[in-house]
Order: C-alpha cells, then sequence, then structure tokens
C-alpha cells in the first residue's frame, strides 16, 4: 500500500505533513509527497523522506481572471503529471495547499482512497471542496464540524514535530539555561514563523512596564529594531527564531502570541496558558475561531489586535499570570499527542 501525501505552500500545511511521512516511512510504508514548486516545501525538500514530486501551481482565490485561468490551466497539468505516479494501490492524505486539489481529483478519478486533514477552525476552498468524495476527514477544531458533517469526521488533533513529543523540562532549569532567574516569572512573545511587529514592540513595552521577565522571538524582518527598542533592559532577551521551541515552551509561564494551528497545538501539549492576539489578515478570519475555541476551554484568553495597547497587555498578562494553574490544565485538554498515530490507523486500517 502507497501513501499518497500532500500538504504545503505555508508551514502551516507542510510541517503536519511532514510529520506523518516521517512516521509512515519509519514504519515502512511506501510513501510519495507531492508538493508545489512555489511552497515552503520545495526549500526543505531535503527533509522530506520517501520520493516526492513538485507541480508548478498558483492560487485561485482572491486574484485576477488571467490568474485564475493560470490556476485553472496549473491544476489540469497537475493531475495530468500525476497520473501515471499514482499506481494501486495507494491512498492519499491531503493537508491543504495548491497540490491538494490535483491530488484529490486523482485520487477519486482512480477509485483510491481519499483522507483529508484540515488544521483550522474553517476549511480551506479546496478541502471543503473534496470533502463530499473523501472517505474521512481528520480535524483540529471542534468549529469545523460546522463545515464538515457525518461519521466521516474525526477529531484526531494535529501533527507537531516528534522532537515536542516527551520533551518537557522542569520550568526553573529551562529558565536557567535560558539565561532567566529561575525562581521569576517569564512570559513568551512570538509572532509566527515570520514574527509580528505588533507583538514584538508589546513584548519590550510589558517588559519595561512592569519589570517582568521577557522571550521574545521577533522573526529575522524585525529582529534589529526590536533590539534597539530592548536595548538598557536586563529583563528582555531577543531571538530572531529558535529551533529548541521545547525548551522555550517549558521555561514561560504564558505565552503571548497568534492563533495558527500549530502554535496553538504546541502550546496545550507544554499546558501553557496564553494571550491569542489572532492575525486579523488570516482567510476568513480563521484564526479568530482558533483562538476563541481555546478560550471556550478556559486555557486562553483572547484580544483582537485593535483592541491591544500596552496598558491592556499589562492587565490580560497580569489576569493570565494569576490563572495561570487552571489556565494550564484547561488548554492541556486540548491537545492530542497521538494525532499521527491516529491518522495513520485510519487511513491503512484495510
Amino acid at each position: 500500500m502507497r501513501l499518497v501525501v500532500s500538504g504545503g505552500g505555508t508551514g502551516g500545511h507542510f510541517f503536519p505533513a511532514l510529520e506523518v511521512l516521517r512516521r509512515a516511512t519509519d514504519g515502512g510504508v511506501d510513501t510519495l509527497f507531492v508538493g508545489s514548486e512555489r511552497g515552503i516545501e520545495k526549500k526543505l525538500k531535503d527533509s522530506i523522506p520517501g520520493e516526492k514530486l513538485f507541480l508548478r501551481s498558483y492560487p485561485f482565490r482572491g486574484v485576477s481572471l488571467k490568474d485564475r485561468i493560470r490556476a485553472s490551466l496549473s491544476l489540469l497539468g497537475g493531475c495530468v503529471s500525476l497520473w501515471g505516479k499514482f499506481r494501486k494501490p495507494f491512498r492519499s492524505l491531503v493537508f491543504g495547499g495548491y497540490t491538494s486539489a490535483p491530488v484529490g481529483l486523482v485520487t477519486v478519478f482512480k477509485g483510491a482512497g481519499l483522507y483529508i486533514h484540515e488544521q483550522n477552525s474553517i476549511p480551506s476552498m479546496t478541502n471543503r471542496m473534496l470533502f463530499p468524495m473523501a472517505e474521512k476527514v481528520f480535524i483540529t477544531f471542534e468549529y469545523t464540524r460546522r463545515f464538515f458533517r457525518g461519521k466521516k469526521v474525526i477529531r484526531t488533533g494535529l501533527p507537531v514535530r516528534g522532537s515536542l513529543l516527551g520533551s518537557r523540562l522542569c520550568r526553573e532549569r529551562a529558565k536557567e539555561l535560558l539565561g532567566f532567574d529561575p525562581s521569576a516569572k517569564l512570559v513568551l512573545f512570538m509572532g509566527g514563523s515570520q514574527g509580528a511587529r505588533t507583538l514584538n514592540t508589546l513584548g519590550v513595552e510589558l517588559a519595561r512596564r512592569i519589570g517582568i521577565q521577557v522571550l521574545i522571538l521577533s522573526g529575522e524582518r524585525d529582529y534589529r529594531r526590536t533590539s534597539e527598542l530592548a536595548k538598557g533592559l536586563g529583563n528582555v532577551k531577543v531571538f530572531p527564531f529558535r529551533e529548541d521551541m521545547a525548551l522555550l515552551y517549558s521555561a514561560c509561564d504564558v505565552a503571548v502570541c497568534r492563533a495558527g494551528a500549530s502554535t496553538i497545538t504546541e502550546l496545550s501539549l507544554y499546558g501553557v496558558p496564553s494571550l491569542l492576539i489572532p492575525y486579523p489578515y488570516a482567510t476568513e478570519d480563521h484564526q479568530y475561531y482558533n483562538a476563541k475555541e481555546i478560550e471556550e476551554l478556559g486555557g486562553a484568553v483572547v484580544l483582537k489586535e485593535e483592541d491591544v495597547s500596552p496598558s491592556v497587555i499589562v492587565s490580560a498578562v497580569e489576569r493570565v499570570l494569576s490563572e495561570a494553574e487552571s489556565m494550564g490544565e484547561a488548554v492541556r485538554s486540548f491537545a492530542n499527542p497521538r494525532a499521527v498515530d491516529l491518522i495513520l490507523e485510519e487511513i491503512l486500517e484495510k
């Protein structure tokens, strides 16, 4: 049985797909990954196990008529390219992204099993299109059931990097390793892989106003500016990025961040209470609905970026710190460390 996996364009689609591929190939499954020439997956191709194929693909949504025609032609071309590659018996798992459409269509036309994973609370246009033809749909957020209904919808949670599973350190020791006072509270500010200028500025302001320890993952583009803002503040450390996220999650008492599915899932695995400020330009405002589900569980406080100011952040962080124990337990209930196992069991069970 060959497993075809597609997901990319952004890290949110690619990294969960990559983790499934790694676990499947480690288990002796023959795999084929299908990605886009234009996505993050092409840059990280050496990290992808098994056979891989990259297609020319373009966005269909939010573009001009000319670009829609180009996208439609690339979809047709992708289907043609994949036809001979999909040898039976096989099953396909798509995570979204430009190449999920041709993978899904060819899978259905060949009479093979199609499976979908939707990371966010509001599903992508591609996953909505493929849903009626899918054998099963795996979801991260309960909110997604409003769009996908039926017995074939299973909440598995989101696959995360294996390095984040079972790696938690004692909080005091983790702070010490990062160069912070282990007996004092630490707030982590992060805006996703690219950083977030607003969050970076708020992190510095929080440290300046109440003297709390702050660690900021600024992103490469805003690293110099944020470092200049934090100059002279001994309670702030600024990094453009860190790969050792298990250490950071172990160390922080509170996180202030965006509300992408991966970020929320990783925080929940470590039981980190958070102040979530959704990215306001996310498609269909899906980050807001991601965040609201965690707030309703009792694991986060949600603020819209338009309502945020330094004084509001101070008040909100102090509130989360005062309820950190109960909020940490609440957010931990969202996580499912067995997400990959559940997905593979469902796909490969027959």
